[in-house]
């Protein structure tokens, strides 16, 4: 039997649980039946043995893999995957959780079993490999690589499914070229990558799947930037003109504000998709607010709009949204001067009267409104 040490401490990552630990070898499973055609990967849970499987058809594992940074995913975009550390983290964090795991690596014609050893050299415990090469098999299993992760509590393993939308009927979705638009309630500001749950988005009105492309996360596969996530779901949602549904939607989320569609003029401006989602918004507003109804976003604006016309005061991105619609008629407006103007007009009308001192005054005041 072959002994490998990591040189990983057992505190790494601490505010890791089993269930970032059990996430993070699913998302190893998902990324190798990406990367590898045919290795089709395969998940199941024994209640009574609160057993949890993970495997993957083709995979082998091979110890050159235990060096920290090994990997054969970093150039590939559809994987999540990029340092290496994956299923040797999980490992390390479920066994700490006392959830011992074992790899049933049958491609290699191997059964590794770690667990936490003192080590001579680093005078501490640390995570270490035992790997059998004389394991009596029984039977050919149907996979080339099996990992059993156990003392899963059936509440554990509901909590799993509750972060896994591979192990859940999702309902009504929206699927985009950058995931997926989660429509049911009970992932409303709820962040998923590739199916896994990443994080709650409170600002968020739905809930989103986004393909491991589009967002980067950091180790911990948390921390995302709030950029990129409006900017994302303004993408998805600007893309949704071959449903009827959710472009009605997406006028809502607009008109509203939400942070769902804060950049949804600024990701395609100039597209058709763009100009598609400003007709909705326009009808949507007119269906609102009746067709003699024109969007006004400030006091001045409002009062000059003719009688025969109803102003509406909304947000100035939504009014510039209803705007940009090739429908969008603009109104015959009643002439209001500024105050600029107005005193411009009274300084011409009483200038006669006024001392030259006090008109260089008044001009001098003018300038400053500038």
């Amino acid at each position: 039997m072959s002994k490998f040490e990591l040189s990983i401490a057992k505190d790494y990552v601490p505010s890791w649980s089993y269930l970032d630990g059990v996430r993070e070898l699913f998302q190893n499973a998902l990324d190798q039946q990406t990367v590898v055609e045919d290795n089709k990967m395969f998940f199941s849970y024994n209640e009574e043995t609160e057993t949890l499987t993970i495997g993957n058809k083709l995979s082998v594992l091979d110890t050159s893999s235990l060096l920290l940074g090994a990997t054969t995913k970093s150039d590939d975009e559809e994987t999540i995957g990029q340092f290496g550390e994956g299923y040797k983290i999980a490992t390390l964090v479920l066994t700490r959780e006392n959830h011992s795991v074992v790899f049933y690596n049958y491609g290699a014609k191997e059964v590794w079993r770690p667990r936490f050893v003192k080590s001579r050299r680093y005078k501490t415990d640390v995570l270490t490999f035992f790997v059998d090469k004389k394991y009596p098999w029984q039977q050919t299993p149907h996979h080339n690589l099996i990992i059993e992760i156990n003392n899963i509590t059936k509440e554990q393993y509901n909590e799993i499914v509750e972060t896994n939308l591979h192990l859940q009927d999702i309902g009504k979705y929206f699927e985009t070229d950058k995931g997926r638009i989660l429509l049911e309630d009970k992932y409303k500001g709820k962040v998923f990558v590739n199916g896994l749950f990443v994080c709650d988005y409170k600002d968020y009105q739905y809930g989103y799947d986004f393909k491991p492309s589009q967002l980067n996360i950091d180790r911990d596969r948390k921390l995302v930037d709030n950029f990129d996530l409006k900017w994302l779901a303004s993408e998805m949602w600007l893309k949704q003109n071959g449903n009827e549904e959710m472009k009605r939607i997406a006028a809502e989320l607009i008109k509203e504000n939400k942070a769902d569609v804060e950049f949804i003029k600024d990701v395609w401006v100039s597209g058709s998709f763009y100009t598609q989602t400003a007709e909705v918004v326009h009808e949507t507003f007119k269906d609102e607010y009746g067709e003699n109804a024109v969007p006004v976003s400030t006091q001045n604006e409002l009062e000059t709009v003719s009688g025969d016309y109803k102003p509406i005061m909304v947000s100035n991105e939504y009014k510039e949204i209803v705007q940009s619609s090739p429908k969008y008629k603009e109104p015959m407006k009643i002439y209001k001067p500024s105050p600029k103007e107005r005193i411009e007009e009274w300084i011409e009308d009483h200038k006669q009267s006024l001392s030259k001192r006090a008109i260089t005054e008044m001009e001098s005041i003018l300038e400053d409104l500038k």
